[in-house]
């Protein structure tokens, strides 16, 4: 009996030494292999190969956060029909980067604001999957020490890569995909079929042999001739995390996993005794629903009252607890009661939903759009009190759970909605009652021109008029609202970053505010299944509208939102289709920035002669139209 007395203290010295090697941040070591060399000054385009990774990591938004790259990127890249969706663990994705010169090393590197438990280690081990290293990390922070961290403090963390010289080129190299070697699933005719590579020129790329092999999670270049087309995504049944996981590298120990068994535990006995509680509170409330049925403040007036929210259950577990950390980012707070709000909301049922974030509920005689928050809500807070414009949602209170696990985030009211709701479904749900509105067919060439307007004065705002200038990082129509008037506001700032670091980070938004500009001229999405499983994407099919020469007119006519009746200025719908288009160049560099971009329309939606003046200063004429529109913006 005495080795199993003795197996759980020993077990605890392995997870506390487990802990100590995980949390430990040794000296730096930044030795950069030679085949990272800086060979070629000129910046390039070129991708790394990310595998998506439970828990965290398996969907888009997360991964296009990491990496600070636009979702429609990442989906053009791998041919994806849609953004959204969690995808299952271990499979690769091609994330594009910019790759340059670093000294004598390249590197792409990553603007990244760290967040709460976050270590340089962790980051280069665990969320970038060894396509960095600790050692260089710190070498490219030097004001940022490993042991002085801050949450929102904006690091570069440099990913290896390489552009190809110009005898690769001659040879048919077109890019040097990163890609990390995985010691006990990979060999070199694995690898080679996987990236549509020769064995020969990958051998060649990283100065080994064909039959090369290694024991380590390393990076290696991949030279490809075009882009590979890796194996199709597989997605998960539901929109949690699937519980499957990778096989692990060789550099994860058994101490972690007997960490995690430890945690599950402990999660099982804490679930356990909720249950318990629940129960109890459960049997004390069983007449809510009477009570709930006569109540006038109810978002929908109902006689049978019941709720199926996971999210309402944890909540109702007790009264409000304000976190003191958070009432600080209300210039004006207003602490909203938790009871009053699950009651307005009935425990946030469905008939109360607003898209897939928000909740209708009317507090004392006005009515507010609420959303649920998760864990620490201060990022979005913080973005929430540097910003003040009409075009942004103005965040009006605040209540917290009981125990402090879910917040309650009370925004304004936007009558009409998210604008994806009046794009793409004809006609809209109302996201009021029933009875307190009719919706309308579509929306009309003045509104859609007031939309863009709107949204670009919201992002023009905090590019260049915030301390320091932030990147919303999420802009999409489903993030859009409407007023009752039609005047859009920019919401959900969750994913929001200072652009301090990489003032090149802005041109993000603009690649989506192009995208948003197609989407209204279209009332399609920007990526979208076609017939055939030919994956459409609006960014290519406007090019080919604009460079249709005599026909481009007629091609035009024909792409337009057929809702719209052809009631609109052509001479204006080809003056935003250029827009788009040079918002959404592949090429950074060539995007516009939003100055520009709010000048132009600025005086489309000014009344005629004015208007009619500049209708024409983004049309496709010649390449020179940019440089037009950026010296009368200077003006």
């Amino acid at each position: 009996m005495e080795p199993r007395r003795l197996r759980f203290p020993l077990l605890l010295v392995v997870v506390v030494l487990a802990c100590r090697r995980c949390g430990a941040q040794d000296a730096p070591n930044a030795t950069v292999p030679a085949r990272f060399a800086c060979m070629v000054p000129t910046p390039c385009d070129t991708y790394v190969v990310y595998r998506t990774q439970s828990p965290g990591f398996l969907t888009l938004g997360v991964i296009s956060d990491l990496f600070g790259v636009s979702r429609a990127l990442i989906v053009s890249s791998n041919n994806l029909t849609t953004e959204d969706g969690v995808l299952l663990p271990g499979q690769p994705l091609l994330v594009p980067v910019k790759c340059g010169c670093t000294g004598n090393s390249s590197f792409a590197n990553i603007t990244y604001p760290i967040q709460s438990g976050d270590t340089y280690y962790a980051l280069a081990l665990t969320a970038f999957e060894n396509l960095t290293s600790y050692g260089l990390v710190q070498e490219l922070n030097p004001d940022a020490p490993a042991n002085t961290l801050e949450v929102h403090q904006v690091v570069t963390l440099p990913l290896f890569c390489r552009c190809p010289t110009p005898a690769e080129r001659a040879d048919g190299v077109l890019k040097h995909i990163t890609y990390l070697w995985r010691p006990l699933d990979d060999d070199m005719d694995g690898v080679s079929k996987l990236m549509n590579a020769s064995t020969q020129a990958i051998a060649k790329a990283n100065n080994v042999s064909t039959d090369f092999t290694s024991n380590a999670a390393i990076p290696i270049l991949i030279p490809v001739s075009q882009r590979p087309q890796l194996p199709p995504l597989q997605y998960a049944a539901t929109t949690g995390d699937s519980g499957a996981s990778r096989r692990s590298p060789a550099g994860a120990t058994i101490a972690v996993t007997v960490a995690v068994s430890f945690v599950t535990f402990a999660a099982l006995c804490v679930a356990f005794f909720a249950y318990r509680r629940y129960r109890r509170r459960d049997k004390a409330t069983v007449h809510l629903g009477n009570r709930f049925a006569a109540n006038p403040r109810l978002c929908w007036n109902q006689k049978d009252f019941h709720s199926s929210s996971a999210i309402a259950r944890m909540i109702n577990n007790g009264g409000d607890k304000l976190l003191t950390s958070v009432s600080q980012f209300i210039d004006k707070p207003i602490i909203f009661g938790t009871e009053e709000i699950m009651e307005v909301t009935m425990n946030l049922d469905e008939r109360c939903r607003l898209g897939t974030s928000y909740y209708r509920a009317k507090l004392d005689g006005e009515v507010f759009a609420v959303k649920p928050a998760k864990g620490d809500v201060s990022a979005e807070m913080r973005m929430t009190q540097m910003v003040n414009h009409a075009s942004l949602i103005k965040l009006a209170g605040i209540s917290m759970g009981a125990d402090g696990e879910y917040t309650f985030l009370v925004y304004e009211f936007a009558e009409k909605g998210s604008l994806d709701k009046w794009l793409y479904q004809k006609p809209p749900s109302s996201v009021s009652m029933p009875s307190s509105s009719s919706p309308v067919d579509t929306l009309l060439w003045n509104q859609r021109l007031g939309i863009a307007f709107d949204v670009a004065n919201g992002l023009l705002y905090m590019h260049e008029h915030t301390q320091p200038s932030m990147v919303h990082g999420d802009v999409r129509a489903r993030n859009i609202l409407l007023t009752a008037d039609f005047r859009a506001k920019i919401s959900n700032f969750s994913v929001a970053t200072p652009a301090t670091v990489d003032a090149a980070a802005t041109s993000n938004d603009v690649f989506a505010f192009g995208l948003l500009i197609l989407e209204l001229l279209s009332g399609r999405r920007a990526m979208e299944a076609r017939v055939g499983a030919e994956i459409g994407m609006l960014w290519r099919d406007i090019r080919a509208v604009l460079e249709a020469g005599d026909k481009r007119d007629t091609k035009l006519r024909k792409w337009m939102d057929p809702t719209l009746g052809g009631v609109y200025h052509l001479d204006a719908a080809l003056s935003l289709a250029g827009m788009a288009r040079a918002c959404t160049e592949e090429d950074a560099s060539r995007r516009p920035k939003m100055a520009d971009v709010v000048f132009s329309l600025s005086m489309l939606v000014q009344p005629l002669p004015m208007g009619d003046a500049f209708e024409k200063l983004w049309q496709p004429s010649s390449d020179e139209n940019i440089g037009i529109v950026n010296e009368v913006a200077a003006r």
